[in-house]
């Protein structure tokens, strides 16, 4: 089942960017197609290309549809550089994002400025507002209670028998173990090079690339690798048999996830605004944690398992 929804997704992705090449695929009255039909506007939703997206993308686009939206889906876009171009083209009307994403990667903020943002909420009005000044603007929506932050885990076996619990323990023991990661992380300043600069000594002795998040964690667990990275969200995070590894310096900045939309889409539709905060007022990292799990783990689509949870929570009656 995750194959085949993998494999749709990316021929979705693909044939919904071949044809916003052609013309404006989003925005208000506009787009339409792909997505459930209502009486009320066309909305694209877009995501990018792992599982906690594709869930939330469905979380907002089920919600929307439930209030009378036609709502098309671009799910599975890629990167947020890639998520973020096709918002500011116009390919798409919204997309989920992090906050501290949106700083590090997106709104070319500087360390030193991430510095000062101690709290979530300082994170997330800073992302606000430096959307709200681009051209065309975007507005950040209020975010879901949870942080997304990286995981460092390590195999339960590996941790107990170094004594490593902590990224200070990791950076000592680092010469002799396995670290399985993605390129976006070796590459971003919050990454890798993060951990490298606050974390002196931290070298391992090699670096497995595995951009699919649960071949990391398959790797870590069948013993081709000791360590991995990956998100606090995580479903494969319940397993007894990994350690997450506890960053004693908080390297890293608030990463909370909030609806990134086209001003003009919200002007034209203030009805979204509510809409889009109701699901994510549902949601924290345990509630998060669960939906990845039966996508990653279970084997569940993404659609069914959002619409469990908006079912659950009232929020797919007819209004």
């Amino acid at each position: 089942m995750k194959l085949k929804f993998l494999l749709r997704a990316a021929l979705v992705a693909l044939l919904a960017l071949s044809v916003a090449a052609c013309g404006n695929a989003g925005g208000g009255e506009q787009g339409g197609g792909g997505g459930g039909e209502g009486d009320g506007p066309s909305i694209t939703v877009g995501s990018k290309n792992f599982t906690e997206q594709f869930v939330l993308g469905e979380l907002y686009a089920q919600a929307l549809e439930a209030r009378g939206f036609t709502v098309e889906r671009q799910l599975n876009l890629g990167s947020e550089q890639i998520a973020d171009r096709a918002l500011q083209d116009g390919q798409i009307d919204f997309y989920p994002e992090y906050t501290g994403t949106a700083l590090v990667a997106l709104l070319d903020y500087s360390e030193q400025q991430l510095d000062g943002l101690d709290t979530p909420e300082a994170t997330y009005e800073e992302a606000r507002r430096l959307y709200s000044e681009r051209d065309p603007a975007n507005t950040m929506l209020t975010p879901a209670d949870f942080n997304n932050n990286y995981g460092i885990f390590v195999r339960r076996d590996v941790a107990e028998e170094q004594g490593i619990e902590t990224l200070e323990d990791l950076a000592e023991a680092s010469g002799e173990l396995r670290f399985a990661t993605y390129s976006e992380f070796q590459d971003r300043s919050d990454g890798y090079k993060n951990m490298q600069e606050n974390y002196p000594g931290l070298d391992f002795g090699e670096i497995i690339t595995a951009n699919d998040l649960g071949l990391r964690y398959q790797g870590v667990t069948d013993d081709r690798a000791d360590v991995g990275v990956g998100f606090l969200t995580d479903g494969q995070l319940t397993s007894d048999d990994l350690v997450v590894l506890e960053d004693t310096k908080g390297i890293w900045p608030f990463y909370y996830p909030a609806p990134v939309v086209r001003s003009d889409v919200l002007e034209q539709n203030p009805e979204m605004e509510e809409i889009l905060n109701s699901v994510s007022a549902t949601l924290n990292v345990d509630v998060m944690r669960d939906l990845n799990g039966r996508v990653d783990l279970q084997q569940e689509e993404p659609a069914d398992v959002a619409q469990e949870h908006l079912e659950a929570e009232g929020l797919l009656e007819q209004q």
